[in-house]
């Protein structure tokens, strides 16, 4: 039975994810397809460049939640205990989300990046490495990256990822602030830094097409 519930939440939570919400509100709100516009990307910065920032921020928090919402229901339903594996299985559930969001099924499996939906999953584990990542993630890019077109909406999101297992390592030996529900700043068991290691490898490899054309730009 437990397989049966590990299917199906990985199941839905790919479906979840397959739910482009940047196609939906730029058809809805322009009429037009996100995939057309500006860098074709199907993600929250293409809608905010093309339809407006307004619309970008309800895509932005809509991807949050798909990436979330199926991890919370797992944890608190089917898997709410403190065993390692747990953990490993909601992390599974969030991968499926972005793999939904990066390949959807409903979409001829033409997505987007999945940053947004992986900021989801990423504040599941480690909500205060999160904001650092991406607050250092953006100093980076504006202080020293150059040659890339959107270096904002794309070199953040490379650095963000690359950078946050690293930070969330470093933030488990030498610091221990405890925050809210369960969660603190550093001083992570190890199950959760290997889950961010994979979740950083996975998102690569979900865009390593991409990665190698922008890194192609950024040469030129």
């Amino acid at each position: 039975m437990t397989y049966l519930f590990i299917l199906l939440l990985l199941i839905l939570a790919y479906l979840s994810g397959s739910v482009n919400y940047a196609i939906i509100v730029t058809r809805l709100v322009a009429g037009k397809d996100i995939r057309t516009l500006g860098n074709k990307n199907p993600g929250t910065a293409n809608v905010g460049r093309n339809v407006g920032k307004g619309w970008a921020a309800v895509v932005f928090f809509l991807d949050v939640a798909k990436g979330l919402g199926p991890m919370i229901l797992a944890r608190l339903v089917f898997f709410p205990g403190e065993l390692y594996w747990h953990y490993f299985i909601v992390a599974a559930v969030g991968m499926a989300a972005i793999a939904g969001h990066c390949k959807p099924v409903f979409f001829q499996f033409r997505g987007g990046g999945g940053i947004a939906t992986s900021i989801g999953v990423y504040s599941f584990f480690i909500p205060a490495e999160l904001l650092f990542c991406l607050v250092l993630a953006f100093l980076i890019a504006i202080l020293f990256i150059r040659g890339i077109k959107f270096r904002v909406g794309q070199g953040v999101p490379i650095l963000f990822v690359s950078i946050t297992p690293f930070v969330t390592l470093l933030s488990s030996f030498f610091v221990d602030l405890p925050l809210f529900a369960g969660r603190s700043l550093g001083a992570h068991p190890w199950y959760v830094v290997v889950v961010v290691f994979c979740l950083s490898l996975f998102i690569i490899g979900m865009n390593f097409s991409f990665l190698r054309a922008l890194f192609k730009q950024s040469g030129e």
